[in-house]
């Protein structure tokens, strides 16, 4: 069964898997961690940024929490929510980001992690939250419109990894 749980060093073997698919595959419109840094030492050497972010004290970012979505010991996805709508928030990366490792998606997977992760959302007292999605990335728009949600608008954006292109 799929949960959502905090960042657990027994998954990295998985993450870093995830990671590569997405690198292999040349996804641009969601870039996680370079699975060349993911080493023996990389979940410890990340942790205390993790937990700052928490905190919000890492500067020019917002209040950040991360999940990984495991289904029993398989690593599926993860999910991150952002409580603070900054101007970086509503402009690009929006108040959740969530994808789908590439060998399970078609699973609905991303529907439950989705799902589960408006929960979080909610215990986190956000009434409304706001996904930021690029027109490419079809299947994360159906999951939000099958959970209720709505489109707002489209508008141009550009970050270095996506280049040019619609959210």
């Amino acid at each position: 069964m799929l949960e959502l749980i905090r960042r657990n060093a027994i998954y990295v073997d998985g993450y870093k898997e995830y990671c590569q698919e997405f690198w292999d595959h040349d996804i641009r419109y969601f870039r996680p961690t370079n699975p060349a840094l993911i080493d023996e030492t990389w979940f410890e050497r990340t942790k205390s940024w993790y937990d700052k972010k928490e905190l919000g004290l890492i500067c020019n970012q917002p209040v950040s929490f991360h999940y990984w979505a495991v289904d029993g010991a398989n690593f599926v996805s993860e999910f991150q929510l952002r409580t603070e709508l900054s101007e970086k928030v509503i402009t690009g990366i929006g108040s959740i980001g969530y994808s789908v490792r590439i060998t399970e998606q078609g699973k609905g997977y991303g529907t439950e992690i989705l799902r589960q992760g408006l929960i979080i959302a909610r215990g986190h007292q956000l009434e409304k939250v706001l996904l930021t999605i690029n027109d490419q990335n079809t299947l994360s728009a159906h999951i939000c419109e099958k959970l209720g949600d709505v489109l707002m608008d489209r508008i141009p954006a550009y970050n270095k990894d996506e280049g040019n292109h619609i959210m």
